[in-house]
């Protein structure tokens, strides 16, 4: 009689326990997809609206390096590398933008003249 309650008892509990074990497992890796699409739409967000300014401040580069090294974390793609690399290359302020418009356009006039 003790030898059947072990053997069943012990059949259901590893049942359980594997059948907690696997939908903790299912639920962590649903957080984890989740969060990864979240920071990856955070940087494209980042990407898009500073690309379309021209330039990129210093403490959004920052941020930027912060949220592609989480991103990293979860196994990120290259596709998101390419636009924190763009970003970075993106002069820090908005004066450095316009230094650098004023300067084509000086060699624009003196070509054409």
């Amino acid at each position: 009689m003790i030898e059947f309650i072990l053997k069943y008892w012990l059949e259901i509990l590893f049942t359980i326990i594997s059948s907690s074990v696997a939908y903790m497992l299912k639920g962590y890796m649903s957080l984890k997809n989740g969060l990864k699409a979240l920071l990856k739409n955070e940087i494209i967000r980042i990407y898009e609206k500073y690309m379309e300014l021209g330039y990129c401040p210093n403490y959004m580069k920052d941020n930027i390096s912060e949220i592609y090294r989480n991103y990293q974390h979860f196994e990120g793609d290259i596709f998101a590398k390419n636009m924190v690399d763009e970003l970075y290359k993106l002069p820090s302020e908005l004066k450095e933008v316009e230094d650098v418009k004023e300067n084509i356009e000086r060699q624009v006039t003196w070509q054409s003249a």
